[in-house]
């Protein structure tokens, strides 16, 4: 097994690659991405591996079934998703056989930058997988918040389109202390703020008969009297 100082000197001489320069080093390059994928597109894969494909479907299969995801946008995440993980996943097979090939042979500098990138190829594939899981789960978050304010405006005969990049979640949290679900769903169809306030100008104007008709009310004790 390589020494600490050896792998640091291998890291200090794979900075200093430029990278293959022959026409046979270009040509081996060029295939890479196709040796194992982690840089090709997704038809190219599939088509050049069609046995990926099938562990590719049952991924995505099983995924499905537990993030749900509902519509186009939710469904084009998902994908997002479900592929960054599926790459991630292979990389990290390819990770441990470039680590053992450069271990058998520690002073290979070829063999330390090809680990090196599977490594940073895995790493890149996790963070996308990350942010398009985070992305589905805000998306699902604000869809699920407006089920109420959706409901509401099918009572009400309101039949308008409403996008579902609206962040009802926020909404919800910033409005609904003081206006009903239906005057949010309102608002966000129609597109006009002035529904806010009407609503404000309605609600003010019920307190004030409300309280007028309390102080001009006779009492139960003066109707008796009387």
């Amino acid at each position: 097994m390589a020494s600490a100082a050896q792998i640091l000197a291998n890291r200090a001489n794979a900075k200093k690659s430029t990278g293959p320069s022959t026409p046979e080093g270009l040509a081996s390059s060029a295939s890479n991405s196709l040796r194992h994928g982690l840089t090709a597109a997704s038809a190219t894969l599939f088509a050049t591996k069609p046995e990926e494909r099938e562990q590719y479907l049952q991924l995505q299969a099983t995924l499905r079934e537990e993030c749900l995801p509902s519509g186009t946008t939710e469904d084009l995440l998902f994908e997002q998703y479900t592929y960054a993980s599926f790459q991630a996943l292979r990389a990290q097979t390819f990770e441990c056989e470039a680590q053992d090939r450069w271990l058998e042979n520690p002073d290979s500098q070829q063999l330390f930058v090809q680990m090196e990138r599977v490594i940073k190829l895995g790493a890149m594939f996790e963070r996308r997988a990350a942010k398009a899981f985070k992305q589905l789960q805000q998306l699902q978050l604000h869809r699920l918040a407006g089920v109420e304010v959706h409901a509401e405006l099918a009572d009400a005969k309101v039949f308008a389109p409403v996008s579902t990049a609206i962040p009802f979640a926020d909404l919800r949290k910033s409005q609904l202390a003081k206006e009903e679900p239906l005057i949010l769903g309102l608002a966000i169809a129609t597109g006009m703020d002035a529904e806010f306030n009407r609503a404000d100008q309605v609600r003010q104007n019920a307190t004030n008969e409300a309280n007028s008709f309390s102080v001009e009310s006779p009492s139960t004790s003066e109707m008796a009297q009387g």
